[in-house]
């Protein structure tokens, strides 16, 4: 370094007082590329006061309050008087930071430029893979999904491009593994788009591991009519069976490339999400979306449900899986009837009491433990097809509103909400609080009989609940079903 240069980065750095002076000198630099607008330092000290009186020659005594200001032109000047009048403003600030100087727009720029490398470095990557497979060269005309999808994304900035930047913000190699296995599911569940052989897997998998190689891929299933469970789906390209659940940043990315292909927006919910994966040969888990029912008849292909006909025989609740309902074409009951609850206890304590009733007045009854999921909403629209009057209670509680004003909207003309009422709000209402943040749900309700009782609750920020009105209930079902 030459001593112009050492001694000035030895004064400025070793002055007490000059490193609010350069952050503020370096901020200006780079919003103007040059010497230009006005530092101000707030709250002055007086190591500060005196490094800049020393440096330009002058007393900022008497200024307004704590503040010293001065312009960078100034600066500038002051620089030209000193023992270091060969540095103009960038070299000093360079070799005051130890780095290049950038402006705003330069630096802009240069990360602009690096996000295009990337994604056009992962569209040759979907290119190459495609040309490899195919007896024909591949051009972005004849692109497949994976590749074509990256380049929209990158040109229209949508289809997951903010969940794929936040990513590349954090680890570019981790966004472009995330990016590769995203685009090898495109590529083998969209028809017509199926790579063959080995080329589905090797992929490795955002924790690092190796993933296996060499299995048949799912593609070739859906493509025949079959299909390919998620999890299977996930461990054949990443070798992580999880890879694609829920809230993961590979199933967002996923559901990205699906809906852009189908040119639908983003699902809002569980069963919008299923019937988007349903229409590209992808099942989810059949397991865990369960309905619990009682006194129904269930038909496949015009014919009475064997399994279900035993339960009916003895007059036993039971569970019924996503699986279960698959080729069911009708649900009905006794009566013009179906009462739904969304308690697992109050559904236990009315089955158990109405099989005191006649066989011809037992009710069709339906719980979808809390939050209905698929296999409750099938079951419901199939009921619903056969118009019967469909009483809904839920829990008195956010919630609980909350269901009951989404099957009020979704049944309309058949649903009662049953038993939800400003009464029997006070009927059921408990010493349990409810938070604001759970009370804002019932801003949103719709049905005229629930903001009503919303009304009260959000007033008394208490939460109410079916077990309270057991005995009103069965006499609704009595009332019903029995006269």
């Amino acid at each position: 370094m030459p001593d112009s240069r050492k001694e000035a980065y030895e004064y400025f750095r070793k002055t007490p007082g000059f490193d609010r002076c350069f952050q503020q000198l370096r901020k200006k630099w780079n919003s103007y590329g040059r010497g230009a607008g006005i530092v101000k330092l707030e709250n002055a000290s007086e190591k500060e006061r005196r490094a800049l009186e020393g440096f330009f020659g002058k007393s900022f005594a008497g200024k307004k309050g704590d503040i010293l200001s001065f312009s960078v032109q100034s600066f500038e000047a002051a620089l030209k008087e000193t023992a270091y009048g060969d540095l103009n403003l960038q070299q000093l600030l360079e070799l005051y930071f130890g780095e290049p100087m950038q402006t705003n727009a330069a630096r802009k720029a240069e990360r602009e430029e690096k996000i295009r490398l990337f994604f056009e470095e992962c569209r040759q990557f979907f290119l190459h893979r495609e040309s490899e497979t195919s007896e024909t060269s591949v051009t972005s005309e004849t692109a497949g999904t994976a590749a074509d999808w990256i380049e929209a994304v990158f040109q229209e900035k949508k289809y997951g491009y903010q969940l794929i930047l936040k990513e590349w913000n954090r680890n570019p190699k981790n966004a472009e593994r995330l990016v590769r296995i995203v685009g090898k599911a495109l590529d083998m569940v969209v028809p017509g788009e199926v790579p063959t052989g080995e080329e589905a897997s090797g992929e490795e998998p955002p924790g690092g591991e190796e993933a296996p190689s060499g299995e048949e891929t799912p593609g070739a299933a859906a493509s025949a009519g079959g299909g390919v469970m998620l999890a299977v789906l996930a461990a054949r390209v990443s070798g992580d069976p999880h890879c694609f659940d829920r809230g993961t940043a590979a199933g967002q990315l996923l559901v990205c490339g699906l809906c852009r292909d189908a040119g639908e927006e983003m699902p809002s919910n569980a069963e919008e999400l299923s019937a988007l994966y349903l229409r590209y040969g992808i099942q989810m888990d059949e397991i865990s979306s369960m309905v619990a029912v009682s006194g129904l008849h269930l038909e496949q292909n015009g014919k009475l449900h064997p399994g279900v006909e035993g339960f009916l025989q003895v007059w036993e609740p039971f569970l019924l899986m996503q699986k279960n309902l698959d080729g069911v074409t009708r649900a009905y009951g006794t009566g013009n009837y179906v009462f739904v609850v969304e308690n697992e206890m109050v559904f236990s304590h009315l089955c158990e009491q109405c099989r005191q009733l006649p066989d011809n007045c037992r009710p069709a009854l339906i719980c979808t433990m809390g939050q209905p999921r698929k296999a409750a909403w099938q079951m419901l629209d199939l009921l619903a097809a056969e118009n019967p009057k469909i009483f809904y209670a839920g829990d008195l509680d956010p919630e609980g509103m909350d269901i009951a004003d989404r099957m009020w909207k979704r049944y309309p003309g058949q649903v009662i909400l049953w038993r939800m009422s400003p009464e029997d709000y006070e009927k059921s209402r408990s010493e349990e609080d409810i938070s604001e943040r759970r009370l804002s749900i019932l801003n949103r309700l719709q049905n005229p009989l629930l903001r009503s009782t919303a009304e009260l609750i959000q007033k008394e920020k208490k939460a109410g609940y079916q077990e309270a009105l057991l005995d009103e209930m069965l006499h609704d079902i009595r009332d019903c079903m029995c006269r």
